[in-house]
């Protein structure tokens, strides 16, 4: 039951990134909210359910709005699946680990894509692209993980009693 309202919260903010977040522009840059979710819901499930809740949401928002199936599939499941290795490694209750990793999941997110996709990079240079994938979305994301860090841990240490 955790699980299915951990997916289903996961795909509400997957449309709510798609339909509103992606015109809320900063500096030409948008916020990728569900690789913050993953990234911190992934601490506080088991190994083998943030692997699975993250293939299972990025197969859903590659599924809704990804150029190729799988890419985000792929990235997903890989940060659900390390950091469920990492959990008991780390002290997650610190909010710079938290940042940390989710400056690190950005940065995964934005190699991977601009590596598999390079494609889609048409219409920028390459170079320039990879300095906003590696430097400024992640800084973005991160600040983001900072102002939600909080209620998400929260929120996901009360349904874990369901």
């Amino acid at each position: 039951m955790k699980n299915i309202i951990l997916i289903l919260i996961g795909l509400f903010i997957i449309i709510i990134e798609n339909s509103i977040m992606n015109y809320i522009d900063i500096f030409n840059i948008s916020l990728n909210a569900s690789i913050v979710y993953i990234s911190i819901i992934s601490l506080f499930v088991k190994r083998n359910e943030g692997a699975l809740i993250g293939l299972i949401l990025g197969m859903l928002k590659d599924i809704l709005i990804g150029r190729f199936i799988g890419v985000n599939a792929l990235v997903f499941f890989v940060i659900g699946y390390l950091y469920g290795v990492l959990q008991d490694k780390i002290f997650k209750e610190n909010v710079t680990t938290i940042l940390i990793l989710t400056l690190f999941s950005s940065v995964f997110d934005s190699l991977i894509n601009c590596l598999l996709l390079k494609s889609s990079f048409e219409s920028e240079k390459i170079l320039f692209s990879l300095v906003k994938g590696t430097v400024f979305i992640p800084v973005l994301n991160t600040v983001f993980a900072l102002v939600i860090y909080k209620v998400l841990i929260d929120f996901v240490k009360k349904i874990d009693n369901i």
